[in-house]
């Protein structure tokens, strides 16, 4: 099957978390002038899941990658940041969830078009398909439309058995330039100390204590300590 990492993992509950391998992002941190630790933060876009929050770069992990692997490539891909322009300190898992089923998205084939036809000819393709469903009639895949404007199948699968999330902590020697993408409204190095005042979320502020003690832990005695 060609599946990628992309899509939803269904909870037992009924919630959902991006990434049907799991997922991972990156806490980056560097110094400013006066000392103070700075973590790399991303605004996250409104249109993606927790819109208007503000939380770590990173993402859904594919086919093959180790969550650092994960991290880093979604840092690079959401801010620019070079993964050999950081130093990997540690990784947790930070966040669990066990599952229903998962929603793994494979790539349409020469030859789904026949089927798609009533929603290429859409003007909103989201809207058609959620009014006129259409399933695969050979792996009963549910047709989408959205990651980079395209048409994927959405195949249910119960044999995952839970969904973790890895926080990879890293450092960079000094405030590195960032370049935002259509997924962040903004990015900005954030004093560690003041990370309270955004509106974080959720479970990126759940386990915000957990990652400072690991971060000083990890940093204690180093000459170059954040």
């Amino acid at each position: 099957m060609n599946y990628t990492g992309d899509g939803w993992a269904v909870g037992l509950d009924g919630s959902r978390r991006w990434g049907t391998m799991g997922a991972a992002g990156l806490f980056l941190t560097t110094c400013d002038a006066q000392g103070r630790t700075l973590v790399l933060m991303q605004h996250r876009a409104m249109w993606t899941n927790r819109g208007g929050t503000w939380a770590l770069p990173g993402g859904a992990c594919d086919v093959g990658e180790t969550p650092e692997d994960t991290a880093l490539r979604e840092t690079w891909e959401e801010t620019g940041v070079r993964g050999q322009d950081v130093e990997i300190l540690a990784s947790l898992v930070t966040s669990t969830m066990d599952l229903d089923h998962v929603l793994r998205r494979r790539p349409t084939e020469p030859g789904d078009e026949e089927l798609l036809t009533q929603a290429l000819g859409a003007t909103d393709p989201r809207a058609e398909l959620q009014a006129r469903p259409i399933t695969h009639p050979e792996h009963g895949g549910r047709a989408v439309f959205g990651l980079n404007a395209r048409f994927w199948w959405e195949v249910p699968d119960h044999s995952a058995t839970r969904w973790t999330y890895t926080t990879v902590i890293a450092r960079a020697q000094h405030q590195l330039e960032l370049n935002a993408t259509a997924e962040s409204q903004d990015l900005k190095w954030w004093p560690l100390e003041d990370l309270a005042q955004l509106d974080l979320m959720p479970e990126f502020a759940a386990s915000l204590p957990e990652l400072e003690e690991v971060l000083a832990a990890v940093t204690a005695g180093d000459p170059r300590q954040l």
